[in-house]
């Protein structure tokens, strides 16, 4: 149906000015579609993908190729819960939105207090 192999798709504007274009891709069984507040302004981001395009796909595959084995993931938004779903371990920073907490093995200190990298230096010898 679709013969472009790769595409990413992110309208920034006002709730009321993204939401019909959510609406209408939000059930489909082609694309992925999210609408959420910007945790960092005050704007909303729709971002629309291919369905296999989420960061846990793509982490999938780096994992195959680079024969890792084990994921541990960090993030603060909605499009980080497929990432989260395939880790080993995933880590919500402190700021992150709710939906994202609820997926997360533990909450860490905000990113604006630097804590991924905290959580690096404390636990880099255990990884």
């Amino acid at each position: 149906m679709y013969n472009c192999k790769l595409f990413y798709f992110t309208c920034i504007g006002e709730r009321k000015e993204l939401i019909d274009i959510y609406n209408y891709f939000r059930d489909s069984n082609d694309f992925t579609c999210t609408l959420q507040q910007e945790l960092y302004r005050d704007e909303y981001w729709c971002e629309i993908m291919p369905k296999k395009a989420t960061k846990g796909n793509a982490i999938l595959i780096l994992k195959k190729e680079l024969e890792c084995d084990r994921i541990i993931a960090f993030g603060d938004s909605v499009n980080d819960i497929p990432m989260f779903k395939i880790s080993d371990e995933s880590y919500a920073v402190e700021n992150a939105v709710d939906e994202l907490k609820e997926h997360a093995s533990g909450i860490i200190m905000s990113n604006e207090k630097e804590g991924v990298a905290h959580w690096l230096e404390e636990n880099y010898r255990r990884i």
